[in-house]
């Protein structure tokens, strides 16, 4: 059967006005709840006495909420949300794993830098900063009777290369560098530990 579902304006000749017809609707989307009382459903009742296109309207109304109510609902399948839950929580494992094993990549690539950094500093500043070494080898072979000389000699020694800039900034870098990269490696651990712990219990 084939239901007009569109409210038509009325005619002028029904002899309903605007006003009415905005309150038959009313009052009809009310009865289609069951929340009209006694007065607004003898309201409600002249209203499909007396003007037979509120009649029509009321029918159709009806038939409609008729196929609504009797239109089936979808459901989803059983363990539908338990399987795009753990899907969900799986591929958020995967990319987080993917995450973690390019962050312990970079901080191992950053630690080898620092490796290399550091010998290549070292063979710079023995190889062009030396002359304190070659003084270093001649006292020690002119005073090696003399335990206490070698120990002051040494020691000035050491103070000369600690001294240079080249080892004073390369020894800032690297401390404040590593005690970053720890702190960052020791979070990185924590997180790995926690999201491994939650992807245990969910599944």
């Amino acid at each position: 059967m084939d239901v007009n579902y569109v409210i038509n304006q009325p005619e002028p000749e029904d002899g309903l006005t605007s006003e009415a017809y905005e309150e038959f609707s009313l009052l009809m989307s009310l009865s289609l709840d069951d929340l009209l009382d006694e007065t607004e459903q003898q309201q409600f009742q002249s209203y499909l006495e007396r003007y037979p296109i509120c009649a029509r309207q009321w029918q159709s109304w009806q038939i409609l909420d008729r196929h609504l109510v009797l239109t089936p609902s979808v459901d989803p399948a059983a363990g539908f949300v338990d399987r795009f839950e753990m899907r969900l929580a799986q591929q958020g494992s995967r990319s987080l794993l993917g995450r973690n094993l390019w962050i312990a990549l970079f901080i191992v690539v950053v630690w080898v830098g620092m490796l290399v950094g550091g010998a290549t500093l070292l063979t710079y500043v023995l190889l062009y900063q030396g002359s304190w070494l070659a003084g270093l080898v001649h006292n020690l072979a002119y005073y090696g009777a003399a335990v206490t000389q070698w120990f002051e000699l040494t020691w000035h020694a050491v103070a000369a290369w600690v001294a240079t800039p080249q080892a004073i900034a390369f020894a800032f870098v690297y401390l404040v560098m590593a005690c970053g990269l720890l702190a960052f490696w020791i979070r990185f651990l924590r997180n790995s530990t926690q999201s491994a712990d939650f992807v245990s219990s969910r599944a």
